[in-house]
């Protein structure tokens, strides 16, 4: 089922996605910020100036920075449990399987924004398929992108146990993935058959609960 995935440095990918994540927290928070907070003031000095047409320009900016703001804040929590739990992931296991193929289900058709659900399934060149899983991209992706990252139709790398939990990345777009079983009751068995070692590293590396 694995296949030696040459040239990709696990523990280096893992500080690129933990600083991507930090990255864009810290991009938005100050961005969305100073849309919300400073657009005011600047509107006012503007008008005083006799330029009364950018407090008009500013009133969307205002509503988008309160928006994405607000956004951001209340985020942070749900996304800090997914990151640190990627994060811990690749502490345990190694980015040593390619997924040739894959199979879209929810949100298979969106192109643009946040669908409800993102799931698919994963299918290795041996013929094996994972369950039906769950997606969160780490980060999550802007909501005037496409929530599937370019490429990932043409395989990615995953680090992991698809019955427990892995982190996907897309090398043509170096995106990174977390992913765990949808219907995480429903393939319990699956992880209680599992042999102690698998078990054990997964418990090691927390994947052993549902986190997404």
């Amino acid at each position: 089922m694995e296949r030696e995935a040459s040239g990709l440095d696990t523990a280096a990918l893992r500080r690129k996605m933990v600083n991507r994540v930090w990255w864009v927290g810290i991009r938005n928070t100050v961005g969305y910020g100073l849309m919300a907070f400073a657009t005011p003031g600047v509107g006012q000095a503007a008008k005083s100036a006799g330029m009364g047409w950018v407090p008009v320009v500013g009133g969307p900016l205002i509503f988008i920075g309160i928006l994405g703001f607000l956004g951001t804040v209340f985020g942070t929590l749900p996304g800090l449990f997914v990151v640190r739990g990627a994060g811990r992931a690749l502490s345990h296991y190694t980015f040593d399987t390619f997924i040739p193929r894959i199979t879209k289900v929810d949100g298979a058709d969106a192109t643009r924004g946040r669908p409800k659900g993102m799931t698919l399934t994963l299918h290795t060149a041996e013929g094996h398929e994972s369950p039906l899983m769950r997606v969160n991209p780490v980060p999550r992706r802007g909501p005037w992108r496409n929530p599937w990252p370019e490429g990932i139709d043409e395989g990615l790398y995953i680090a992991g146990d698809p019955h427990f939990g892995v982190v996907g990345y897309v090398p043509s777009s170096g995106v990174f993935l977390f992913m765990q079983p949808d219907d995480w009751d429903g393939t319990a068995d699956e992880r209680r058959q599992a042999s102690p070692g698998r078990v054990r590293r997964a418990a090691e590396a927390e994947l052993n609960q549902r986190i997404i």
